[in-house]
């Protein structure tokens, strides 16, 4: 029987996302508190033959050539392994892609991770880390605590003991906004807003109301310029439930922290209802 290692692949939030400024490699330089949340993808790789690999995905529009990380991290692992291995991923996709949850990311860590076990390659953490990191600039983080905070261009990753306990809503626009266009719309702004430091922000984690009024993206205008429908989505549910949102990422998913499930539930299901938006009720990863 062919063997295979099954694992969730979490999604992430962007509680807070601060652009330093441009790097000289042109690069985004950010500092990001990221939190992990229960939404995730189910992931399995099994063996195949040696140097083939291949994905399948219960969501059609998730490419399943070279254009997935996934299949990329494998085919990075066999190479950096110096193994003449082969694998195939079955994904049970439940983070909407191009969101800003990071999914296509989590993915790639939980591939290097699982076959790491499957092939018995014994590599340390680290060593994932850092083939995470030429793959994309969010996969690093998934092989930390489930809150974190990034930097650079998230290849710097603290982790964060202090656990923050919430029920997250996510509201899932079927909108698209585009990373490179939305961090071009930022370099056009004419200023850029202070923030509080993360020391501030991390002094209410006990408590989702105060956390959230201190929470921010700068990469908000930005992508209500490339895409206006969700700046005007955003107003609808401040309009519709008396609450403002945050944005994760470069959009387009949406987010809101509760103390509790019932007022999570009740703020998805004035959402939902005023929005016709998806909407989920999650919580964050401790």
């Amino acid at each position: 029987m062919t063997a295979t290692h099954t694992a969730e692949s979490p999604a992430k939030i962007n509680l807070t996302l601060r652009v330093v400024g441009m790097r000289p490699d042109a690069f985004h330089e950010i500092e990001s508190l990221v939190a992990r949340v229960a939404l995730s993808d189910e992931l399995t790789v099994h063996e195949a033959p040696a140097g083939r690999f291949t994905v399948a995905c219960d969501d059609p529009s998730i490419p399943s050539d070279d254009r997935n990380l996934a299949v990329r991290a494998a085919r990075a692992l066999a190479e950096h392994a110096g193994r003449a291995c082969g694998a195939h991923i079955a994904i049970r996709k439940r983070i909407p892609a191009g969101a800003g949850l990071g999914g296509g990311s989590s993915n790639a860590a939980t591939t290097l991770r699982l076959l790491n076990e499957l092939w018995s390659l014994q590599l340390p953490v680290r060593d994932l880390e850092r083939l995470g990191a030429t793959l994309g600039s969010d996969v690093p983080l998934f092989s930390h605590t489930p809150v974190c905070v990034i930097r650079g261009r998230g290849e710097q990753i603290d982790d964060v003991r202090q656990p923050l306990s919430a029920w997250a809503v996510l509201i899932l626009p079927n909108l698209h906004c585009s990373t490179p266009a939305v961090y071009a719309a930022w370099d056009r702004l004419p200023e850029h807003p202070q923030h509080p430091p993360l020391t501030e922000v991390l002094a209410a984690a006990t408590s989702p109301a105060r956390l959230m009024a201190l929470l921010f993206n700068d990469l908000e205008p930005a992508a209500f310029q490339v895409e206006p429908r969700l700046r005007d989505l955003t107003e609808q549910v401040h309009l519709a439930t008396g609450q403002h949102v945050r944005m994760t990422g470069s959009g387009a998913a949406l987010f809101r922290l509760f103390d509790t499930r019932e007022t999570a539930e009740q703020f998805a299901a004035a959402a939902s209802g005023a929005l016709g938006a998806r909407t989920v009720v999650t919580r964050l990863l401790t």
